[in-house]
């Protein structure tokens, strides 16, 4: 059995982890999803200037 303080540790890896990873993700050229807990990539529309999410239907429109 963890103790709290094991169980809070372990918490706060797995979202720094992931928070590394969104980080990553950011600084190529794929857009990734902003809401939250959805863990997908916006698919570009380039000819309307958006990017839309498949699985949670974010829409975000792109700056030229």
């Amino acid at each position: 059995m963890l103790t709290r303080a094991t169980t809070n540790a372990v918490a706060y890896r797995s979202s720094s982890m992931r928070r590394m990873r969104r980080r990553a993700v950011n600084a190529t050229t794929r857009l990734y999803c902003a809401t939250n807990g959805c863990t997908s990539f916006l698919v570009i529309d380039e000819t309307a200037g958006v990017a839309h999410c498949e699985i949670c239907g974010y829409t975000r429109r792109l700056n030229h």
